[in-house]
């Protein structure tokens, strides 16, 4: 074959053929610029490696001679499960459709027939999938699509990987050559000397809250912990375990309209995922446990300050944190590129926040009760793209160089250059993913622990602060 795979990976697109015009697709032909410029694949031999490499078509011959070069990276793409459920009229899932069209498509060469329906057309045959127990992906998606030809666009996802790989290379670049944080002092990294109690209570509006507090009198401000997406408090009880034996009452309100239950049942058919309401929802439900704290109705707590709160947030929960921290969702041009998947910006965390800001309102929900905020993780670069100058509380700001969900680059790097004045910082975990921040129960904090302790306690945040755990991820300042 004399045309390299690489650039007619980055010229064509898969072509997919079916034996009969109702059929599944049974061929993918790797097309180039010209319709001579071809690899054939029967779509039964991408389940495995092991099936390409023992098929017989162009491509299984070509995998062959390459050492199998091909046929991971190929089965991934075509065996990674789509988080595509029964309501596929929810904003989120809508926001995964576009993805999928933007690699589904008619087929190329020929022109497609009538009957080759683009995958907005195919929800049917979604609804069917979805309907299953068998987990929903792009060869499920190609198998049942009737039609003659599909075209896979991998000279679409392509440059959406080449895109993430960017945005962690603009990460490591500013990392090299930087020292990191100093180790904390063994005190912080420690559990602190008081016992701990917890207990989970409702509020008289019905939200669970779980609380973690010392026995003896609180000596730190009172903290609220908010979760994050299709997340439960209990994955930040070892955050909540550390600071609380440092002295701090802690509460962990669960977010039950997009919580860990309401997976379990998007996932089980019987909920639709969470609605846009639910961005503005969260942020009164921390009000409401806000006021109760400050009415004393919060069962034996009659001694947790209730002034000076300090708000951490993790993922969704973080945006929450900015938006009581001030920040606003005003309209801004770079909503609309929600409707395409070609803008520079775009990370998988887009999903969420397309979909969050058809609930946005431009007021306000600052909360003076907040002294500071701690944001791990928070997608906002576009549902706070006009809104970021108006944070008026500081603002802790964590992200993970390796974090796939909601990447460092585009969603802390860049907007970090939005926030006003300087009693804010970003502080970059090196290797920090979006899901190694956090620390369940029984874990010893996490390598945030010491941060968050002197974040709570009110210190001030140089960039020679000992606030790093040796035995964990490097911590870099980046202001």
């Amino acid at each position: 074959m004399a045309i390299p795979l690489r650039r007619l990976l980055a010229a064509g697109a898969l072509v997919l053929a079916s034996s009969s015009a109702v059929g599944a697709v049974d061929w993918i032909y790797l097309q180039g610029p010209f319709a001579q410029q071809r690899l054939s694949v029967r779509l039964s031999e991408l389940a495995s490696p092991q099936a390409l490499w023992q098929g017989d078509s162009d491509l299984a011959q070509l995998n062959r001679a390459t050492g199998g070069r091909y046929a991971r990276a190929i089965e991934s793409l075509l065996n990674a499960p789509l988080p595509l459920q029964q309501d596929l009229d929810n904003p989120m899932i809508q926001q995964l459709e576009l993805l999928l069209q933007s690699l589904v498509q008619p087929g190329l060469q020929p022109a497609p027939k009538a009957d080759d329906a683009p995958v907005a057309a195919a929800r049917p045959v979604l609804r069917q999938l979805a309907a299953s127990a068998e987990p929903i992906t792009l060869k499920r998606v190609l198998e049942a699509l009737p039609g003659e030809q599909r075209t896979i666009r991998l000279d679409q996802a392509l440059p959406l990987l080449q895109r993430m790989g960017a945005q962690h290379a603009v990460v490591d670049q500013r990392l090299s050559g930087l020292a990191p944080m100093p180790a904390a002092p063994a005190q912080a990294l420690a559990a602190g000397p008081q016992s701990l109690e917890r207990r989970t209570f409702q509020l008289s509006s019905g939200l669970e809250v779980t609380m973690v507090r010392p026995t003896g009198a609180p000596r730190l401000p009172t903290v609220v912990i908010s979760h994050g997406l299709w997340d439960a408090p209990r994955s930040f009880l070892g955050w909540a375990d550390h600071l609380a034996s440092h002295g701090a009452v802690v509460l962990l309100p669960r977010h039950r309209g997009s919580d860990i239950d309401q997976q379990v049942a998007m996932l089980a058919g019987q909920v639709p995922p969470p609605e846009p309401g639910e961005f503005l929802r969260r942020p009164e439900e921390i009000k409401a446990l806000l006021d109760a704290l400050e009415a004393g109705e919060l069962p034996g707590e009659g001694d947790a300050p209730v002034r000076e709160v300090v708000l951490i947030g993790h993922s969704w929960g973080a945006t929450t944190a900015l938006q009581l921290a001030g920040a606003r969702s005003l309209p801004a041009p770079l909503w609309r590129a929600c409707d395409g998947v070609e803008h520079s910006g775009r990370n998988p965390s887009w999903v969420l926040q397309c979909s969050l800001v058809q609930a946005a309102t431009e007021q306000s929900l600052l909360d003076g009760r907040l002294s500071r905020v701690v944001a791990v993780s928070p997608p906002q670069a576009l549902v706070f793209a006009a809104g970021l100058q108006d944070l008026s509380i500081p603002v802790l700001l964590v992200s993970g160089s390796r974090d796939l969900v909601v990447p460092a680059q585009p969603e802390a790097l860049e907007p970090f250059r939005r926030y006003p004045g300087d009693r804010h910082r970003l502080v970059l975990a090196d290797g920090g993913t979006h899901f190694n921040l956090p620390s369940a129960a029984g874990a010893d904090g996490g390598p945030l622990r010491a941060l968050l302790l002197s974040w709570v306690g009110g210190q001030p945040l140089p960039a020679a602060a000992a606030v790093s755990d040796p035995a964990g991820l490097p911590l870099f300042d980046l202001r």
